[in-house]
């Protein structure tokens, strides 16, 4: 199959794809090297991420050429693999979050409960069973100055 306007598509090696996806790790930018290279910086990250998700068997395809059944099975087996990995490790760490923040909470709630109940028991029995209170009434004063 043609490219754009009938022009022959350009077809690269496996070797050339897992070259070009090593020097993505470590160049200063994509488009550069893209330049570089002579390719479509679509391609750079279209043939990562078919090394991440389907291995080197993908790179070795060529472009249309359908995969076959055993590679379609373990590529989906190492997408979903892939896709567990990349979920669950945020989740986990969220997950810790929250029992960490319930944790605080229930001994907050304890607390006031606790506060809640002795507060409770001192309302109901406020002499404190017949016993002298613990601090005098005061007087009721006036501040103005009176005369005899």
């Amino acid at each position: 199959m043609g490219g754009p306007k009938g022009v022959p598509m350009k077809t690269y090696s496996k070797e050339f794809k897992l070259e070009a996806v090593r020097r993505m790790k470590t160049c200063e930018t994509i488009s550069s090297l893209a330049a570089e290279l002579g390719v479509a910086r679509r391609f750079l990250y279209k043939w990562r991420e078919q090394l991440h998700t389907e291995g080197e068997e993908a790179l070795a395809r060529k472009p249309g050429q359908p995969r076959s059944k055993e590679q379609l099975s373990a590529s989906a087996k190492r997408a979903r693999a892939a896709t567990r990995k990349k979920v669950q490790g945020p989740l986990q760490k969220r997950i810790a979050e929250l029992e960490r923040r319930l944790g605080a909470k229930q001994l907050e709630v304890d607390f006031f409960r606790r506060t809640f109940e002795h507060v409770r028991g001192v309302m109901q029995n406020p002499e404190g069973a017949g016993e002298k209170p613990s601090i005098t009434e005061s007087k009721l004063r006036s501040h103005s100055k009176e005369k005899d």
